[in-house]
């Protein structure tokens, strides 16, 4: 029998047929269930193979005395009436799958279950629709002979365009596979050990299984699907079965001691983060009786040292929190509470600890963050909460009281030869919440005050090295800005006058005296390239515009606010993220409202003051990596890390840019009139669309429109990828999202910020997705992309709006490939027509039409009958 510590009581029959109950029974009956490859829910839910089991009455005996003999354990319940309870359930489960088998019997002989009761809406042949779902499951499961068969035929049945019972059934029964013994050694191999098997299944529950070259297999779309939070159910599983296995006596190497320890720092380095210990206390108390089991001497001697060693053995302090407050909430834990309290007391004043938190860390705001959350758990464990409530106040000052020594600046020039970027990690912490202004803020304004006097920093600033360098300054600028706020009354920065000079005096004010704040000032040269715009730089100034709305560029009427818009009562403008209303970029075109906001920029209506018309603009603006300076137009990266991704960003945005001056004489492409780098960021300027998406339109037509319609959307699109691709581009992003209907009768193809220059075979390109409509060669960047790649997107596309859904994305038809044609969909199509379609969505781009020349002309021919 499979290794079982608990077991949760169970009232009615839906608890004994659940997930929690189901990992029990496939505990106990693992060495019956495993060799004829049989998860817990075919068991219960189907008759024949129940009566088999039960005809082996030892074992079902034993089963249900070994799981009452647990639950006796619990207060107000005895072994024997556990095991009558336990026994009429299995009864009555057999009752009920045998009133399954005569319901199912209606079925048309050559159905699949599945298919068969989906198809039956809301009746339930059972009469208990959530059960026969499981039993329609469980028949289509007992005939497929492998592990792997049976997760390839689950993960199709979780397709998107199922039912949302369907794909929680389905993730549940992932979970009974996931949790065999058996079906871990055919999908991850049969010579791991454990401790390697282990490490396997949490890189698949967190994502972190990289996709092969050869595209998705089944471990990589579960890896997927955990990713996106999809199998919760699985997930319980995994880690209800990673927690047994560190309790199991079994060693999780080959027995050698430094195997072991080094196996199982592995696996609690992938289960303790700084977000918390996942699987909670359970998964605590595992992780301390397998260290336990390296220890000498045994009991609750080894327990107490477990915990003290497991504790101490986490460098990071907010794991080490995390971790003894989980364990603190383990009933084995409960005589040992004094050593975790000490355990605590001396982690939270602990300096080295401290030191590497604040070091260590480069985002300041996800420590702050995570900080809280380790103060939240110290709070709400369960030990005596007036001491809780002191080792919480003493940790929210411990920081404080570490900067306080002065040993974090002796640290950080040790560590951190750069002055600017040890100065930004000083002002960091210094703006952070973790720092007194009546504690340590006084004494690390004078740390930045003593670096900023040095010629040497002066010299790091006046001539920044590269992009990076450029982007630490402007960093630096805002963090000192806040200081400056932080300690005197808010008031707006000052306008930077212009000075006839290759440098700029930027004035930063420090505190020489911490009880007075800061007001000694220190001048710094600072290069005019890199100034930063202030308040009403570069702002709509007063009595400029006044016959146009600065925010939707209408004409203003005699009464205020703006009759079209409402401006300035209403702005869809977020104060401090977009540009103000009026904003002169380029010395020409002025921003106002937000068209639209996605994760990588801001498009904006503007207006192009030297033609007189409306356009929009474009501005790259990734919200989770740069900030806008408070008051000015300029941004700046959160750090040293974030300025490297913006930078690289920001060159693949300028690359759109002029992907799109190349392509200006093509007529379905949006034209481009200008493009400029500017507040530190940059800007494409192109001509205003009036109109609606192929989606929107979509939508406006009742989700899908017929073949004539649908061929005058999109064969001007067609057209200009054909020219497109004979100038050696892929668009790679081609969706209804991307293709735009003008209010005159236009077809117009978006967003190049996708398309690269096609590339010899295995030069690699980044991977690119929009699922439903990426062929499987854009999941692997050494996968061949080519015009075929595009013309599998417009196929997806014209699947839509045909069809009225996207067809199977490509993962899923990596386990089982089969799209619906769409007159089986009620679609009236021309055979010949739907060939050429579905050849267009072939999964090996060799079987498609090579070229949108191609595709065009088989589509004209079969629509003409040839």
């Amino acid at each position: 029998m499979g290794t079982l510590d608990e077991a949760e009581l169970c009232g009615a029959l839906p608890d004994y047929h659940a997930l929690p109950a189901r990992l029990v029974i496939g505990a106990v009956l693992r060495s019956y269930l495993d060799p004829l490859i049989l998860t817990p829910t075919e068991l219960i839910h189907l008759a024949k193979p129940l009566k088999a089991c039960l005809e082996q009455g030892a074992l079902v005996d034993a089963a249900i005395a070994r799981v009452a003999a647990i639950q006796a354990r619990m207060p107000g319940q005895d072994q024997q009436g556990r095991r009558r309870a336990i026994r009429a359930a299995v009864d009555e489960s057999w009752a009920k799958a045998r009133a399954a088998q005569l319901a199912f019997a209606a079925m048309p002989r050559g159905r699949k279950p599945v298919d068969w009761l989906l198809s039956q809406g809301t009746t339930a042949p059972g009469g208990d629709a959530d059960y026969d779902l499981l039993v329609a499951i469980g028949s289509e499961l007992v005939e497929i002979k492998s592990w792997a068969g049976k997760l390839d035929r689950l993960l199709e049945l979780h397709q998107w365009d199922r039912d949302e019972r369907l794909a929680a059934a389905v993730d549940g029964v992932i979970g009974d596979i996931l949790a065999s013994t058996a079906a871990g050694a055919e999908l991850f191999g049969v010579n791991l050990l454990p401790g390697t098997l282990l490490s396997s299944l949490c890189d698949l529950l967190f994502g972190r299984i990289g996709m092969e070259a050869i595209g998705p297999n089944r471990i990589g779309v579960m890896n997927a699907l955990f990713r996106q939070g999809k199998l919760p159910c699985a997930k319980a599983a995994v880690l209800d079965r990673i927690r047994r296995q560190l309790k199991a006596p079994q060693p999780l190497g080959r027995g050698a001691f430094d195997q072991e320890a080094e196996m199982l720092k592995t696996l609690v380095g992938h289960l303790l983060t700084r977000d918390g210990l996942v699987g909670g206390a359970a998964m605590a108390d595992a992780l301390t009786v397998r260290y336990s089991r390296r220890l000498e001497q045994g009991g609750a001697s080894a327990y107490r040292r477990s915990i003290i060693e497991l504790g101490e053995g986490q460098s990071d302090l907010i794991c080490r929190i995390h971790y003894l407050t989980r364990i603190a909430a383990v009933p084995a834990a409960e005589r040992h509470a004094g050593e975790v309290l000490a355990s605590l007391d001396a982690a939270v004043g602990n300096e080295l600890l401290i030191e590497n938190m604040l070091v260590q860390t480069p985002d300041t705001a996800l420590l702050e963050r995570d900080y809280a959350r380790a103060l939240a758990a110290i709070r709400s464990a369960p030990l005596p909460a007036d001491a809780c409530e002191r080792l919480a106040d003493r940790a929210e000052r411990s920081v404080d009281d570490y900067v306080k020594t002065g040993k974090l600046a002796v640290r950080l020039k040790q560590v951190e030869p750069v002055l600017r970027r040890r100065t930004i990690r000083l002002a960091e912490v210094a703006c952070s919440g973790l720092i007194r202004e009546d504690g340590a803020l006084p004494l690390m304004r004078q740390h930045i005050l003593e670096i900023v006097r040095q010629p040497l920093f002066q010299a790091e600033l006046a001539q920044p090295d590269s992009e990076v360098a450029q982007a630490e300054v402007r960093r630096l600028l805002e963090l000192l800005d806040r200081l400056r706020q932080m300690a005197t009354a808010p008031a707006p920065p000052p306008i930077l006058p212009p000075v006839p000079s290759p440098a700029l005096l930027v004035t930063v004010e420090a505190a020489s005296q911490p009880s007075k704040g800061m007001r000694a000032a220190e001048t710094i040269l600072h290069p005019i390239g890199l100034r930063p715009a202030a308040a009403g730089v570069g702002t709509a100034m007063p009595g400029e515009m006044t016959e146009l709305c600065p925010n939707c560029y209408a004409v203003l009427g005699a009464g205020d606010p703006c009759g079209s818009c409402g401006f300035p009562k209403k702005s869809d403008n977020r104060p401090g993220v977009h540009l103000v209303p009026g904003t002169l970029l380029h010395g020409r075109y002025r921003a106002g409202r937000v068209l639209g906001q996605g994760g990588f920029g801001a498009t904006y209506l503007g207006w192009d003051e030297r033609l007189r018309v409306k356009v929009a603009i474009k501005e790259y603006y990734p919200a989770n990596l740069i900030a806008r300076l408070p008051g000015a137009a300029a941004v700046s990266p959160f750090s040293d890390e974030h300025a490297e991704t913006f930078a690289a960003g920001l060159a693949k945005f300028l690359e759109e840019a002029r992907t799109l001056a190349r392509l200006r004489d093509v007529r379905e492409i949006v034209g481009i009139q200008d493009f400029f780098e500017e507040n530190s960021t940059a800007y494409l300027v192109m001509e205003l669309l009036e109109g609606r998406t192929m989606k929107k339109y979509l939508a406006d037509c009742g989700g899908r429109i017929d073949v004539k319609r649908t061929l005058s959307v999109v064969m001007p699109i067609a057209k200009a990828l054909q020219s497109i691709h004979e100038q050696g581009l892929i668009h790679r992003d081609i969706s209804p999202d991307n293709i735009f209907l003008t209010n005159g009768g236009e077809r117009k193809l978006l967003d190049f910020g996708a398309a690269r220059q096609t590339v010899r075979p295995g030069a690699g390109l980044t991977v690119i997705l929009k699922p439903g409509y990426a062929p499987p060669e854009q999941y692997s960047n050494e996968g061949r992309q080519g015009p075929w790649s595009d013309v599998y997107a417009l196929c997806a596309t014209i699947y839509l709006a045909l069809a009225g859904r996207t067809p199977p994305d490509a993962t899923a038809r990596f386990m089982n490939d089969k799209v619906p044609k769409p007159s089986e969909l009620g679609v009236a199509l021309a055979p010949g027509f739907e060939r050429v379609l579905l050849s267009g969505l072939a999964m090996r781009w060799q079987d498609r039409p090579q070229s949108m020349k191609d595709l065009l002309r088989a589509m004209t021919n079969a629509l003409a009958g040839v």
